[in-house]
């Protein structure tokens, strides 16, 4: 007698429920039917899989051996039918997305292992560059949908609200202004540590600094987020990064944001995407990322 995925389904929910009634009702069968499909694997595999006990039906050193096996196939199988699911309702292929280096690096990038998880018959390209060409690519339906940090100028655009970010000024927990309000002119003589030339952030943080009144005088530059993090944590200087970037830093205590008074520097990512490409898969993503829809979407005017 071969192995059956019904007396694999009915094997799992006895180890979850402990009891064959209890099982029984997580999987809408009777308690015969459980206890004849649990016989049968047992038999099927020489083995007693579980021992009665006064708390319950408790699992046999060869049941733990069984268990691993029977996940990973009713897994498989879950993810098969899925597979199916999605395709019937047009969710499949492969889906191009675009961001900024913010939203691409610090929050899609915990997003994307969602999405595939649970659609994994879609395949997903991120392509990460500057807001302006990451929006031309949209435009030029060479992506999906985009996530930058300001609205879009095109007007055959849409946009979503989705999150909200500010700059903050960063140092290590050691640095010797990281606990206490600096002046103008501390932060002047301090070493920066800035994004690329060019770069929105780059130009978000010395426009910060001079309302600041801060000049900046000795800077390192930086082309990645992730090294400009690293600099500053060894106590190399200071710098300007968005909030998005390093709110697990801060939560960790791997950095710490200087104690002064900021000018409001709240900023927005936005969604963005042609309404003809407005797809199942593309409304799913948005879906996953918790991208509020109802009354957020605009088009630029």
């Amino acid at each position: 007698m071969r192995v059956t995925l019904k007396q694999l389904a009915v094997f799992r929910a006895v180890c979850e429920h402990q009891q064959l009634s209890k099982a029984a009702r997580h999987l809408h069968l009777s308690v015969p039917a459980v206890s004849m499909n649990l016989k049968e694997l047992e038999s099927s595999l020489g083995a007693r899989l579980f021992e009665r006990t006064p708390n319950g039906l408790m699992i046999t050193d060869s049941g733990n051996l069984v268990l691993p096996y029977a996940n990973a196939a009713l897994n498989q199988v879950g993810q098969l039918e899925q597979l199916f699911k999605d395709q019937a309702q047009g969710i499949g292929g492969t889906l191009n997305i675009g961001a900024n280096k913010t939203s691409g690096n610090y929050v899609l990038s915990r997003k994307l292992p969602q999405f595939k998880a649970r659609y994994p018959s879609v395949s997903t390209r991120l392509k990460i560059g500057p807001s302006a060409e990451i929006e031309a690519m949209v435009h030029r339906n060479e992506l999906d949908l985009a996530f930058i940090n300001q609205r879009p100028s095109d007007k055959a655009l849409e946009s979503l609200r989705w999150r909200s970010d500010r700059l903050c000024v960063v140092a290590a927990p050691g640095h010797k202004l990281a606990h206490r309000a600096p002046t103008a002119a501390e932060l002047s003589a301090a070493t920066w540590i800035l994004d690329e030339e060019h770069s929105a952030t780059r130009i978000a943080s010395l426009h910060l600094l001079k309302e600041l009144g801060v000049t900046v005088q000795q800077e390192i530059i930086m082309n990645t987020m992730g090294a400009i993090k690293r600099a500053v944590g060894t106590g190399l200087g200071l710098s300007v990064l968005p909030l998005l970037s390093v709110d697990a830093e801060l939560e960790r205590g791997d950095l710490r944001e200087l104690a002064f008074e900021v000018p409001n520097q709240s900023r927005y990512i936005y969604a963005i995407y042609k309404p003809e490409n407005l797809t199942p898969l593309v409304d799913h993503f948005l879906e996953c990322c918790d991208v509020p829809r109802e009354g957020t979407s605009a088009k630029v005017s």
